[in-house]
């Protein structure tokens, strides 16, 4: 297991310890949750922005409406589950 280092302004370090107490988890764990949580929603959003490439470019090669509508009703909810699969 690695360690970092991590310094924080008063603020943010504050919000932080009275997430902590509220949750009764320790400061690690907190931070550990929101890491993950951060990387996950980064994963998403990537996903996201490369589902929307590849509907232009089903767009502007594909002239039947239909399969662009598909792709465009799809759920990001279903990404997400796939990335919790991962």
């Amino acid at each position: 297991m690695k360690s970092i280092l991590l310094k924080l302004d008063d603020k943010l370090f504050e919000d932080i310890e009275e997430q902590v107490k509220e949750l009764k988890t320790s400061r690690s764990n907190y931070l550990k949750t929101a890491l993950k949580a951060y990387n996950s929603y980064l994963k998403r959003k990537s996903l996201e922005a490369q589902l929307k490439k590849e509907i232009t470019i089903i767009n502007e090669s594909c002239s039947d409406g239909e399969l662009l509508d598909e792709f465009n009703d799809a759920s990001l909810i279903d990404l997400e589950k796939y990335l919790d699969e991962k």
